[in-house]
């Protein structure tokens, strides 16, 4: 069995499949059960089973310290340069990692997308970091799900709104663009966001750049927002992403898009904004939109243990490393 764990806003995300990659479970476990109790492994013993592992992937920050799928024990700083600005060194996802290094649980870790990753086109290179490796990851799951509808060199572009308002563009089974700008929760730092973390701290000024903390609102509004005036900014920023990223598909030779694959939990909502729907309007003429699955992350997360497992050489054209539980490296 191999199992992808990811965190995220809203909880310690897990899934579980098989050697033929099919889903056997996913669950979610309240990040503050972790944070207090730390329980982890414990919950994942009860739900899974801890012997019955292969192997496990676990995403955390933006994975900034690595390029290659790495094996957790050979991972400096859990897998990060640093942490600034992003204000969880020491929540839920850290103790997770933690009890995992510690654990006999054989795991890789994925990198995030930064400059370091050499599959990018080189115009993503100029910030350091871009997104987690949950993201990375969630791409994973994109291209399993929807491989039918993709030839060897097509392209797509999944993209997620949910706490961030992220998009990533796959070509060719490569990960080679990503844009992220501002989301509800999470957002790059302009002039304003600069002077705060100067005359105070930095430690979570991304944290302070989002859709919700501009407004003034209480970061925990995440998990129902009811505003429909921030749903239609997070359809404004979601749209931005997706034909931003367009043009370069076809700088990298592919023939059109094959896909648009639409992720995260506010793309099923409905009330008071149909985003996903709105969001689906607005993309079918580039290419068929698909809509993703719950717990894409955590099942593409598994999905990259199994190919590391398999004795694959890079995933999304990630290079994997000298990893346990991989066969014939």
């Amino acid at each position: 069995m191999y199992v992808g764990i990811d965190h995220s806003t809203t909880g310690i995300k897990v899934a579980a499949i098989g050697d033929d990659g099919e889903l056997t479970t996913a669950f979610r476990i309240d990040r503050r059960n972790v944070e207090t109790a730390g329980a982890f492994l414990e919950v994942l013993d009860d739900r899974i089973g801890l012997s019955r592992v292969s192997l496990a992937t676990v995403t955390y920050a933006f994975g900034n310290a690595i390029d290659e799928i790495e094996g957790i024990e050979d991972v400096p700083n859990r897998g990060t340069t640093d942490l600034v600005g992003l204000d969880y060194g020491t929540g839920a996802g850290a103790t997770v990692f933690d009890r995992l290094y510690d654990s006999a649980v054989p795991t890789v870790v994925l990198p995030g997308v930064h400059r370091g990753l050499d599959t990018l086109h080189a115009f993503f290179r100029h910030y350091s970091a871009l997104a987690g490796a949950d993201k990375v990851a969630s791409m994973r799951y994109a291209l399993e799900r929807f491989r039918a509808e993709f030839d060897a060199s097509g392209a797509f572009i999944w993209v997620c709104a949910s706490s961030s308002c992220m998009a990533g563009l796959v070509c060719g089974g490569r990960l080679t663009g990503f844009f992220h700008w501002v989301g509800p929760v999470h957002g790059w730092p302009d002039p304003e966001a600069v002077r705060r973390g100067v005359e105070s701290d930095f430690e979570d000024v991304f944290m302070r750049c989002g859709l919700l903390p501009r407004r003034g609102a209480d970061l925990t509004d995440v998990h129902d927002i009811a505003d429909r005036d921030l749903l239609q900014s997070v359809y404004w920023s979601t749209l931005m992403n997706v034909y931003a990223l367009y043009p370069f598909a076809r700088d990298l030779g592919a023939d059109g898009l094959d896909a648009v694959v639409l992720s995260g939990r506010l793309m099923r909502r409905e009330r008071p904004f149909p985003l996903g729907r709105r969001v689906y309007e607005a993309c079918v003429d580039l290419a068929p939109v698909r809509f993703a699955e719950p717990y894409t992350s955590a099942q593409g997360a598994a999905l990259v243990a199994r190919d590391v497992a398999a004795g694959a050489d890079e995933v999304l054209g990630i290079p994997v490393g000298d990893v346990p539980g991989g066969r014939d490296r």
